[in-house]
């Protein structure tokens, strides 16, 4: 069944509009337009200057990035379609000038708003300009675009833990988006910061409520302008495109494996058996794409109703549960691709609270502790205290999601691949079961990927697996030795005391 144009046949001589160009999946969203829509008229990158950098700026330093570097040699004048507005989504008419608010409204047809801040700590009134007022405003900004064709507002399958299985339909937060956003924007913040734990309610955190609330705000303009909800689930990184295990950050679960192969990490809360929903980058930015399509050309694969919004979620992990306990137990297989390791990796999870703590403080804060006494003797500043401390707080923070599972329906998405047109699978195919979508997936290469990726492009570390194996090597008989050297000490201080005092009570 063929009900979807050709898509890059759609998106030739269209205006696009991007928020959230220079996060994690906004760029990988402008570099697949770019390369798979070689005819996208222009493409608006809404971005903030920063620290003295202009917004178009930025945007050669995003297109200078490795993500850009297979497009650039192909076709090197590629990004000149990218266009940056200077604006921010926290802000009121989401920052614009005049000049760039009427460019936008004069030519736009397809609004992609994937701008969010995603820390789970955000201050309330922060978390709620940026993340439901912005949407807001990027509404009222398209209800004024006479050729608009879609919105498509990026939440995220979290935003309504409470359900037993989140179905792909809208949901009412337990609070009134208008209410909170007035709140946020007359109340003091640090009476926000009072009330944040009750006005959470059964949200886990501000990230996961601010979403909530956008969603409602799409929801409610869906009679004034088409739009509709991509729930991704966790987007981890890349599987085959532009190039194999990109990312730029190390949120959720990269932060975990990168810890435990760096050694640092060695102890998590969470739930063995608990799987973790995640979704390739590459993969979620072709659905962001072809689902937009659908919507704008009113496609019947995605089953349109005018009395709801459109609500489509997509998770490649149901190709394959990989719980946390998979997880732990596939990284020794990837531990040779991790350079500069600081200890020799040994991870653990689990459900006990007592174990983890217990673990957390004799195997990772004691040990910090006695480097950092170390720098500290040697004249150097100290690095790993404050670095387990974030990584404490960070697991906490992580353990709700790390204990349950969230069950997702899935059926829109595969139904919107059904209607592709053949040609167009092999570039926005989003079934791995479909031969023609090109797509190939098993954990062990999607971990190594993910671990080869955050070094070489977060943390900027390379080096060889024989390099990798000897360092290893040399750590583990570091570890014996000290673990040994940790014995004596033990027995000499405390072992010899308890057992005289055990003798004498007995005698």
């Amino acid at each position: 069944m063929e009900s979807l144009p050709s898509i890059a046949g759609e998106l030739a001589g269209k205006h696009v509009f991007v928020t959230g160009g220079s996060g994690f999946m906004g760029k990988v969203l402008v570099e697949k337009l770019l390369r798979s829509c070689p005819e996208v008229e222009c493409i608006y990158l809404l971005l903030r200057p920063k620290r003295g950098v202009s917004a178009q700026d930025r945007v050669e330093q995003i297109v200078k990035t490795p993500l850009f570097g297979p497009l650039l040699s192909e076709r090197p004048s590629a990004t000149a379609k990218l266009r940056a507005v200077a604006g921010d989504c926290s802000q009121l008419r989401l920052g614009l000038s005049a000049d760039d608010e009427a460019l936008l409204v004069d030519n736009v047809s397809y609004v992609f708003h994937a701008a969010a801040t995603v820390r789970f700590d955000d201050p309330l009134q922060s978390a709620i300009l940026l993340n439901t007022r912005g949407t807001r405003e990027v509404v009222e900004l398209c209800k004024r675009m006479p050729r608009l064709q879609v919105l498509q507002y990026v939440s995220t399958t979290y935003c309504f833990t409470k359900e037993p299985v989140l179905k792909e339909r809208a949901y009412r937060a337990h609070l009134d988006w208008r209410t909170m956003i007035r709140i946020a924007e007359t109340e003091d913040k640090g009476v926000l910061d009072a009330v944040t734990h009750k006005v959470l309610d059964y949200q886990p955190n501000t990230y996961t409520l601010t979403k909530a609330l956008a969603e409602n705000v799409i929801n409610d303009a869906r009679n004034d302008i088409p739009v509709m909800i991509y729930r991704p689930a966790v987007v981890i990184s890349s599987l085959q495109e532009p190039i194999p295990g990109w990312l730029d950050n190390m949120n959720g679960p990269f932060g975990i494996w990168i810890g435990a192969c760096k050694g640092v990490l060695r102890f998590s809360w969470g739930d063995p058996k608990v799987a973790l929903s995640y979704t390739p980058v590459d993969w979620a930015i072709r659905a962001m794409i072809i689902l937009a399509v659908a919507k704008a050309t009113r496609a019947p694969a995605l089953e349109t109703n005018a009395e709801e919004v459109d609500v489509v979620h997509l998770e490649g992990s149901g190709y394959d549960r990989s719980t946390y306990g998979l997880q732990r137990d596939t990284l020794p297989s990837v531990l040779k691709y991790a350079p500069n390791a600081i200890r020799y990796p040994r991870y653990h999870i689990g459900r006990c609270y007592v174990y983890y703590w217990l673990g957390t403080m004799l195997s990772q804060v004691s040990y910090g502790l006695a480097i950092d006494c170390i720098l500290r003797l040697s004249g150097q500043k100290p690095r790993l205290t404050g670095m387990y401390r974030k990584i404490f707080y960070t697991n906490q923070a992580l353990a709700y999601f790390m204990m349950n599972e969230f069950p997702i329906e899935t059926q829109k998405a595969n139904k919107v691949h059904n209607a592709l047109r053949h040609q167009d699978k092999s570039s926005f195919g989003l079934d791995i079961t479909d031969p023609s979508s090109g797509l190939h997936y098993d954990r062990e290469t999607c971990m190594r990927e993910t671990i080869q990726g955050a070094f070489q492009y977060v943390l900027k570390e390379t080096g060889t697996t024989e390099k990798n194996l000897k360092r290893l090597q040399r750590l583990y008989v570091l570890e014996v030795v000290m673990n040994i050297l940790w014995c004596f000490v033990m027995y000499f201080t405390v072992g010899r005391f308890l057992i005289r005092k055990i003798y004498y009570l007995l005698m």
